[in-house]
């Protein structure tokens, strides 16, 4: 009878305990479902955090943005993750796999500072899948140096760790559109005005400029930048130094492409150089040959100094000349 009467309390301990944790889930459940619908990510701070992705007690799974989007934290790139995050999310809430088993949040470092030594995160924006009742692995970290943080990508890394299908929705942006319309009504305008002297549609040096111009500014990555538009510069929030090259294949800065479009534009004139200088007229020879030097230095030390940036963006790229 005695031992019967222990077995029985136990049971009963148990029983409440799990009716207990249920009651807890249920409640967690219904709180991060009502914040879902009001917004589609969830702002976190450090109790926010502790109670419902750091507690064991969890049968959902989060998508969590780590960032800092202070203005004092100089994290410019930030802005740009949390905007692509921020579509995954939008697209995520009115899509048919939308339920209250997957939530996206974000965690501000002045907010939520406890959560980033928790997870001894030190750079932002760092993307991380918390599975249910687990704590997050390696592989459950989004490597944005391979990747980038596209709303493509997100979504890609997201259905690979949770088998969740998104389809992704981005608000029509009609600034691209009106900047063509009043292009083309400028263009429209000047030969209306020089209606009377169309000669230099006819000069071969016109249409020549023009081609070259049109073609180093679509392999800069100058439209690229209008599709993404990324920052001018990257301001390491811990050393403070800016950062012109993105040093990775799937991000570029817009002062990194105007460099490169600068040094393809060099490129092309030390190549122009090199075929106009046997055309030059000159008695002795020495100004076809100065040009002709002159061509060849440009082009190799560009050339060298266009490999050297490609080879730090591609890692393991072999090939360099000069300067590595």
């Amino acid at each position: 009878m005695k031992y019967f009467v222990y077995s029985f309390f136990i049971c009963a301990c148990i029983t409440l305990n799990v009716l207990s944790e249920e009651d807890v889930l249920s409640d967690k459940i219904q709180q991060l479902t009502q914040w879902s619908l009001k917004k589609p990510i969830i702002r976190l701070n450090n109790e926010h955090f502790k109670h419902y992705v750091k507690a064991s007690s969890r049968n959902y799974s989060m998508f969590i943005m780590f960032t800092a989007l202070s203005p004092q934290r100089q994290c410019s790139i930030c802005k740009q993750a949390y905007d692509e995050f921020q579509i995954v999310a939008q697209s995520y809430r009115y899509s048919n796999a939308f339920s209250n088993s997957v939530f996206f949040g974000m965690v501000d470092f002045d907010d939520g500072s406890d959560a980033f030594q928790y997870l001894k995160l030190n750079t932002a924006p760092v993307f991380i899948y918390f599975p249910p009742k687990m704590k997050p692995k390696k592989s459950d970290y989004m490597d944005l140096s391979r990747s980038g943080f596209s709303a493509e990508q997100i979504i890609k890394w997201i259905h690979d760790r949770a088998d969740v299908e998104i389809q992704i929705y981005r608000p029509p942006n009609y600034s691209g559109f009106l900047l063509v319309i009043l292009m083309i009504t400028m263009i429209l305008g000047l030969l209306y005005v020089k209606r009377d002297s169309f000669k230099f549609l006819f000069n071969h040096i016109v249409w020549g400029i023009f081609i070259i111009l049109a073609i180093l500014f679509c392999i800069s990555g100058q439209i690229w930048n209008s599709i993404r538009g990324p920052p001018f510069t990257h301001r390491n929030p811990q050393t403070g130094q800016s950062g012109l090259f993105s040093g990775t294949s799937g991000y570029q800065f817009i002062a990194e492409t105007y460099i490169v479009f600068l040094l393809y534009f060099g490129v092309s004139i030390g190549v122009i150089l090199l075929n106009e200088a046997p055309k030059l007229k000159s008695q002795t020879g020495k100004r076809n040959s100065f040009v002709a030097a002159v061509g060849i230095v440009v082009v190799v030390i560009l050339f060298s100094y266009l490999l050297s940036i490609f080879r730090s963006k591609y890692q393991g790229y072999p090939y360099s000349f000069l300067i590595k």
